[in-house]
Parts: C-alpha cells; sequence; structure tokens
C-alpha cells in the first residue's frame, strides 16, 4: 500500500463551506430531443423492473423471471436502444455537459450490467443475482444523478441524510466480474479501513459516476483479468479523504503511448485514446466541485485526481472528503 500513498499529497484541503451533494452535473430531461426523453425512459423502467426482480424471492424464481424480462426485451436490444441515445440532442446542443451526461447515461453501472445480461442469455444458467441487483440499482441511482425530470420524487428522497460508508463500496465491488466490451476482468477491492463518504444518495450517485468511468476505462485497456480498486483513508486511519485507486495492467502498445503523453491531459474534455474523451472529464469536475476548487484543472494540477504509470501497471486515483462526523 506504500506506493499508493506516495501518489499524491497525503493532506488536500477541502475549500468548501458546506459539503458537496453531487447534484449539479445534470439536465433536464425537457431540454433533451423527444426520441432521447423516450429511450431514457424506457431505458429507466426496464431497470426499475429488473432491479425489483432480482432484489427478492428465491434464486429460481428470480432467475425464470430475469429470463422472462429478457424475453420480452433482450440485452442485445437495450444495446442497440442505447446506442441511437444522443445524437439527436446533441446536435441541438453541443455543449460538453450533455455530451459528459448522455455519455455516463450510456455507461456507468449499465455496461457491466448489460455484459452480464448477455451472458444470461448466451449461457441460459445463472448469475450472481446480487451483481445484477447492485448494478441495476447503482445506474438508477446514476440516471437519477444525471437527469432532471427523470423521476424527481425519488431524487428527492435521494438527496434526504442518508450515511454511506466505504462498506457499500467494498460490498458490490469486492470479487465482482466485470463484463465489459467482450472482456470478463476480476475486480479485487482493497479496503484496510472504514470511512464514512457519502451523506446523501444524489451525492453517492456522483461518486458511482466517476468510479464507474475508472472502472469500465481499466476494464476496457486491462492486459490481465485482473483489476484492483484500493480504498485508502488519507492521511490516515482518521483520515480526512477518501483516496480512491483503480489499478490495472497495460498491454505494451498502451504502455508505450502512455509513456509518450502528459498523463494530466486525460482529464481533459474530448481527449481519450479509445473513447469519447468523456468520463474523466466529468471525474475532474466532480472532484472539482466536491473540494471546492476553481476548476478541474486545478483538481489534476494540484493531485486531487490524477493517472501514474508504476512499471506497467496504470493507476488513477481521486480523492472524496471523508464526513467529519459519523
Amino acid at each position: 500500500m506504500n506506493n499508493l500513498r506516495d501518489l499524491a499529497p497525503l493532506h488536500l484541503r477541502n475549500k468548501r463551506v458546506r459539503r458537496y451533494q453531487g447534484d449539479d452535473l445534470c439536465v433536464a430531461m425537457s431540454g433533451l430531443a423527444t426520441s432521447d426523453q423516450a429511450i431514457i425512459r424506457d431505458l429507466y423502467a426496464f431497470l426499475k423492473r429488473l432491479c425489483a426482480i432480482v432484489k427478492d424471492g428465491s434464486g429460481e424464481s428470480r432467475h425464470d423471471a430475469l429470463l422472462a424480462l429478457l424475453g420480452e426485451r433482450s440485452a442485445d436490444q437495450i444495446v442497440e436502444m442505447t446506442r441511437r441515445l444522443g445524437p439527436a440532442s446533441c446536435a441541438v446542443d453541443s455543449s460538453p455537459l450533455l455530451s459528459k451526461t448522455i455519455h455516463d447515461v450510456r455507461g456507468g453501472g449499465l455496461t457491466p450490467l448489460l455484459g452480464l445480461l448477455q451472458f444470461v442469455e448466451i449461457e441460459r444458467h445463472a448469475v450472481a443475482m446480487d451483481a445484477l441487483y447492485f448494478l441495476s440499482r447503482d445506474h438508477l441511482k446514476i440516471m437519477r444523478n444525471a437527469l432532471l425530470q427523470l423521476d424527481d420524487a425519488t431524487r428527492e428522497a435521494d438527496l434526504l441524510p442518508k450515511i454511506h460508508d466505504t462498506r457499500m463500496i467494498a460490498e458490490k465491488h469486492s470479487g465482482a466480474l466485470l463484463r465489459s466490451h467482450g472482456r470478463a476482468v476480476h475486480l479485487e477491492v482493497v479496503c484496510p479501513e472504514h470511512v464514512a463518504i457519502s451523506e446523501c444518495c444524489v451525492e453517492f450517485g456522483a461518486l458511482d459516476r466517476i468510479l464507474y468511468n475508472l472502472l469500465n476505462n481499466a476494464c476496457r485497456h486491462a492486459a490481465t483479468d485482473h483489476l484492483k480498486l484500493a480504498l485508502l483513508p488519507v492521511p490516515d486511519a482518521s483520515g480526512e479523504n477518501l483516496r480512491l485507486v483503480v489499478v490495472n495492467t497495460v498491454s505494451e502498445a498502451d504502455l508505450k503511448h502512455l509513456q509518450s503523453i502528459d498523463l494530466g491531459t486525460l482529464f481533459k474534455y474530448g481527449v481519450s485514446t479509445t473513447g469519447s474523451g468523456s468520463g474523466l472529464s466529468v471525474a475532474a469536475q466532480f472532484v472539482a466541485n466536491a473540494f471546492g476548487l476553481n476548476s478541474p484543472e486545478e483538481a489534476v494540477a494540484a493531485q486531487y485526481l490524477g493517472a501514474r504509470l508504476i512499471g506497467d501497471e496504470f493507476h488513477v486515483w481521486f480523492h472524496w472528503p471523508v464526513l467529519a462526523e459519523y
């Protein structure tokens, strides 16, 4: 863990007077094209049904209900539907905020979830229902975080005080098998000390938007079938901040490319090797807002988040303020 402590300064000042709720990187449904609104509401309804199925009931009954749902709407059909999301709205509104929002609605927990659902359809046997529950629940929360007027009553409930700690991150990610971009990657979680990290569900949804962006990127580029997520309170176990680090081994080609660039530029909007260039810029904006910084560039320069190569391992990290009272 020593190399993870050396990634960035241990003391990073939180300049905010009041805690950040993670509720500002969002767009209103009314500003989207009618066709995109329909896709989003259809996806949200599907995920609510899926979440209800995998949350309750015995293993066999849940599996039968899951297959029945996929008989009505296959994972491939959901993939195709989400591919149509965005261009109509972005043709009218070319703002980075809209692009980032669409990116997270199409990605987030939905990317690994659809990988698992495709596996269920092909193999026709049960997968871990807990994984399907966590991913569907998380993506519903991400959609409510990102989209006003989608489900405002539930979003208001998501803003009510509710303490979340690192156990909730470790519970859903420890030993997870991420199926994404045609790959299956196991996720190891290292969490030596538990700390409180969020005071409401909307804030936790912002954390999920950051973390799934990092995990999906790592899964896409991993040269092995293993990823690591480390949750490290800094400066020590009493912690003022939590450092979250995703580590993956990279291929020789990726290694050469990453060695040739300033890794800080990966957090700029529109900069990417294979994706849209939105995911890491979302992370930079959320982290800057959480600590009351002037810009994502300031957050990267001061190492509130960043990336580093150590040998052939790519480390990407960000910090989040720990709750002062727990």
